[in-house]
């Protein structure tokens, strides 16, 4: 299920719970690409990671397989995109 349609919806998933996660005005997000990198641009821990990605998980109603999760998937907004794209599972 990780058509071109669904990462579109991650990906706005991501702009919708990014500023409350980072405690960010949408002035801030709103010149956020796929390119943005989450730890050097954003200044995102691990903990605010799994914030967000626990975040797009109820945004989206799936469960995202965390266990599979490599550095490289968190390198930007689109390579988490990618990432939650191809390894998620729709919740019941």
């Amino acid at each position: 299920m990780g058509d071109s349609a669904f990462r579109e919806r991650v990906m706005e998933s991501i702009h919708v719970v990014l500023p409350k996660v980072l405690a960010l005005d949408a002035e801030k997000t709103a010149g956020l690409s796929e390119g943005t990198r989450l730890m050097e641009d954003l200044s995102m821990t691990s903990a605010t990671t799994l914030e967000l990605i626990l975040e797009m998980e109820d945004t989206l109603e799936i469960q995202i397989d965390v266990e599979e999760i490599e550095p490289a998937d968190l390198a930007s907004l689109g390579a988490l995109a990618d990432f939650v794209a191809g390894h998620m599972v729709v919740a019941d």
